[in-house]
């Protein structure tokens, strides 16, 4: 349990630094070269430690097409998302944002699925939703202005996370090696943002050297060792653990802030924000693994009743 912890944690700071780094190489490069840049990375460790365990037959699995469509939303377009939003709206919003994650995957299964919400999981929604308000008003934004349109960026990259899951699971079922899935999914989204790239005819600016070329090799190299140690963890422990020291991730950004990077202007918010969601994303993570029976509201059968 003690290396599923402490993977876990690693796998947070990991990711906290992959937010500071696309922030550092902003300041030199465009952040659409960025992106294929840092994929193309996370692409190359996955193949290189994916290749130690790869047999043949793997390649002829049905698997490979759900991995492939789960590649062409992660880490592709969430990389897109991910790096935009740290240029909007800073590394400290955009990762307190990312914890909307495990919402994402919630509401589906509650709409489409045979599951059922329980009291835990509303409530951590609510505090969610109560954060997004919190950053928007901390911004002074509203609907009527472009800023307030800037805060959906970060969700939108949690977004794309949350709906390559379930492709993801379904290849699983077919064959379960979480390393050749990303090694597939990071290939084919090195493919989607290079395919993006050269319909913007900005493939120079790949090929020429700069500073942020340094930092966005570095943003992939820690994004994929965040993915390995997200891996070790889940080994060597449960889902439930794996997934709650994951949602510091939005506190170490903070602390990284304010201690070592000193990159952003932070204001009180920031921290409340961050708090706020770490705290709202637990509640649902484990309203989702731990459901008590008596905590069940508004079965499957009675929305699709009502909504009848």
């Amino acid at each position: 349990m003690t290396i599923a912890v402490t993977f876990g944690l690693l796998a947070a700071i990991l990711f906290a630094l992959a937010a500071h780094s696309q922030k550092k190489a902003l300041a030199f490069l465009d952040d659409l070269s960025g992106t294929f840049i840092s994929v193309a990375t996370i692409s190359i460790i996955f193949w290189l430690v994916a290749i130690w365990n790869m047999r043949w037959e793997f390649w002829l699995s049905e698997a490979i097409l759900f991995f492939a469509l789960a590649g062409l939303l992660f880490p592709a377009m969430g990389q897109r998302f991910q790096i935009s939003s740290v240029k909007h709206v800073g590394p400290t919003l955009t990762s307190a944002f990312n914890a909307f994650l495990p919402v994402f995957a919630v509401i589906p299964a509650i709409l489409f699925l045979d599951e059922t919400v329980t009291v835990v999981q509303i409530f951590g929604i609510f505090i969610l939703i109560l954060g997004l308000l919190m950053a928007a008003i901390g911004r002074g934004v509203s609907m009527k202005n472009k800023a307030f349109y800037l805060l959906l960026i970060p969700l939108g990259a949690a977004l794309a996370r949350a709906i390559s899951q379930p492709l993801t699971k379904a290849g699983y079922n077919l064959l379960t090696e979480p390393l050749f899935a990303m090694l597939i999914m990071a290939t084919v989204s090195t493919a989607v943002i290079g395919i993006l790239v050269l319909s913007t005819g900005t493939p120079r600016k790949i090929i020429s050297y700069s500073k942020g070329h340094v930092f966005f090799i570095l943003n992939g190299f820690l994004i994929g060792s965040g993915i390995l140690a997200v891996q070790i963890s889940l080994i060597f422990g449960t889902i439930s653990l794996t997934a709650s020291l994951m949602t510091t991730t939005p506190i170490w950004t903070l602390i990284l802030s304010i201690f070592i990077f000193k990159n952003e202007e932070l204001k009180w918010w920031h921290g409340l924000v961050a708090m706020i969601v770490t705290t709202g994303a637990i509640l649902v993570i484990v309203g989702t693994l731990f459901i008590c029976p008596a905590t069940y509201i508004f079965p499957l059968e009675s929305r699709v009743t009502a909504l009848a």
